[in-house]
């Protein structure tokens, strides 16, 4: 990490813990509302759904490139993360928060092992065969809405997901 990100990283998670107002203003406005997203019932009982996850938290398998925490638009490139991957295959590469216990305990951003669990007790159908992990703090979308977004879509399409949890970074 270039001195320039370190010190870029310790001010705003700074700024966000003493100012979480004004954090929330200047991050917040700066994103699209979009009026017209559907929500979509869930059409099956939970037991036999696949689920798959998405986090923001800049979530990747050890062997993966890092995210580019150093370009300064952000990386709205994206990783896939199967199913049987085990926290120790994974780490965390992100400036917007503080990413000292992600990297010891990956769940607290990316609950694989909790969900591998909810398969084995039959509480949901299946996990999805590529989980997706995405670099969140990207304050100009674009290239999110234009690039990461649908070919997201598109890994959920054809491993046939019916459902997404979500987290944010």
């Amino acid at each position: 990490m270039k001195l320039k990100t370190k010190i870029k990283s310790k001010f705003i998670i700074t700024l966000s813990k003493y100012f979480p107002n004004f954090y929330k203003n200047v991050t917040v406005t700066s994103v699209k509302k979009h009026e017209s997203i559907r929500v979509s019932p869930l059409m099956k009982p939970l037991e036999e759904c696949k689920i798959a996850l998405i986090s923001t938290a800049g979530v990747h398998k050890k062997d993966d490139k890092p995210f580019d925490i150093d370009n300064p638009k952000g990386d709205h490139s994206i990783r896939t993360i199967p199913s049987d991957a085990t926290e120790n295959e994974l780490s965390v590469t992100h400036i917007y928060y503080d990413t000292k216990y992600a990297k010891i305990d990956s769940s607290i951003v990316f609950p694989i092992k909790q969900l591998q669990q909810l398969r084995k007790d039959g509480i949901i159908g299946s996990l999805a065969e590529r989980n997706i992990g995405l670099n969140g703090g990207i304050l100009d979308t674009h290239l999110v809405e234009k690039e990461s977004i649908p070919k997201v879509t598109q890994i959920l399409k054809e491993d046939q997901v019916d459902a997404t949890l979500l987290l944010p970074g």
